[in-house]
């Protein structure tokens, strides 16, 4: 029944899968698509994790380059704010700037926000923050989680790869199946 309705209705099938693109990359340029859309990334069981430790290095590398620069540490939040993408985190960033400002140690904000960032992201902070080191102990952390990322990334290739060789056999035993059950059907009914 799919095949035939596609092949009378090919134009509007075509169609169809046209506009469900457009409107699917629309809807992740609106304020709400992108709030799902990160958030099911956040939560997605393998890639939640990755997602988590490349905004802590992104996070940890724009700061330590900005603070080792010379640029203070609540004009270097807002600048890194800008450049973290997902929205769950740019708000985080802000809550750091603000408290900063106020006098509050910088560490205290990744400290409570700690199903975002991993939980070493607001130790180390303290740690750089009671050495006075902290541009030298965010590149640190940065080189860190970027050799995670790296890593988990190679692994997860050669996990997805024994997978993606059974979905591929399921789908052409399926194929060979609706190709040759018919032709048995044929052959019962001589």
């Amino acid at each position: 029944a799919t095949s035939k309705f596609m092949v009378e209705h090919t134009l509007v099938v075509i169609v169809g899968l046209i506009a469900a693109l457009i409107g699917f990359i629309y809807s992740l340029q609106t304020r709400y698509g992108k709030l799902v859309f990160h958030w099911m990334i956040i939560r997605l069981p393998v890639i939640g994790n990755l997602v988590k430790e490349t905004n802590a290095a992104r996070t940890a590398r724009t700061l330590s380059s900005l603070i080792k620069s010379g640029v203070d540490v609540i004009r270097a939040l807002n600048i890194t704010e800008e450049v973290v993408q997902n929205v769950y985190y740019k708000p985080i960033i802000a809550e750091a700037a603000k408290r900063v400002e106020k006098g509050t140690p910088l560490s205290e904000t990744f400290v409570e926000h700690d199903q975002l960032y991993p939980v070493l992201v607001g130790e180390m902070i303290m740690v750089g923050g009671e050495t006075g080191q902290i541009s030298d102990m965010l590149g640190q952390m940065a080189i860190f989680y970027e050799t995670e990322v790296e890593n988990k990334t190679k692994d997860l290739s050669t996990i997805i790869e024994p997978l993606l060789m059974v979905v591929i056999g399921g789908m052409v035993g399926f194929f060979a199946l609706a190709m040759i059950a018919p032709i048995y059907s044929i052959g019962d009914s001589i």
